[in-house]
């Protein structure tokens, strides 16, 4: 990544010329771990880890993109998502969104 800097540096000559049509991509990854397996989480404690990863997924959004719950869902899943994380539509959730 060095000879990367050294190449974009020596481009633009320390910063000097602008590259006006350049992007910046950000990928943020992120792992589920259960206790147990996916099958055993669904039938022994009988919770769906699906809204699991869903509910942890829409915390990195509104984080990332500083909106509301309700801002970042398509209308018709709202209903599906407060049903199974009602947490997130509290609005304790949306007032530390506001602090960032």
């Amino acid at each position: 990544t060095r000879r990367s800097f050294e190449l974009l540096d020596a481009i633009t000559r320390s910063g000097v010329l602008g590259i006006p049509d350049a992007e910046l991509h950000v990928i943020v990854a992120s792992t589920h771990c259960f206790d147990l397996s996916v099958m055993q989480t669904l039938i022994c404690k009988n919770i769906n880890p699906i809204e699991r990863m869903e509910r942890s997924m829409l915390i990195a959004a509104t984080t990332i993109h500083n909106k509301t719950t309700d801002d970042v869902l398509a209308d018709d899943q709202v209903k599906r998502v407060k049903h199974h994380s009602p947490q997130l539509f509290d609005s304790r959730f949306d007032a530390v969104l506001k602090l960032k």
